[in-house]
């Protein structure tokens, strides 16, 4: 059961339904993760959501942002270049990335 702390408004996000594919730059506590696992997404103490993983994509971010929508992973991103830049924002130096999508 993976465990996902994110921040407030992606925490908001996932549980008004709006962002339904969490993107984690590889760590060795993910890696196991299968398809019909219970994610656990985690905002401070208070804030706890269980959300199923339906499909798992690995792989560059370039390739995660071609197999999947960009506005499933960054809803405000108005092109895939402003979601690529985005998503370096958070890891600038990460090579390899997960992608979980949630139902």
């Amino acid at each position: 059961m993976p465990l996902f702390m994110i921040k407030r408004k992606f925490f908001e996000r996932c549980k008004s339904g709006e962002m339904i594919v969490v993107l984690k730059n590889v760590q060795p506590q993910w890696k196991n993760s299968r398809v019909g696992d219970e994610a656990v997404l985690m905002c401070g103490k208070e804030r706890i959501l269980r959300k199923g993983i339906v499909k798992i994509h690995r792989g560059s971010l370039a390739r995660i942002l071609k197999d999947l929508d960009y506005k499933r992973i960054f809803p405000s991103a108005r092109t895939i270049f402003e979601a690529n830049r985005m998503a370096r924002e958070i890891y600038p130096e990460d090579r390899e990335f997960i992608a979980f999508e949630l139902v």
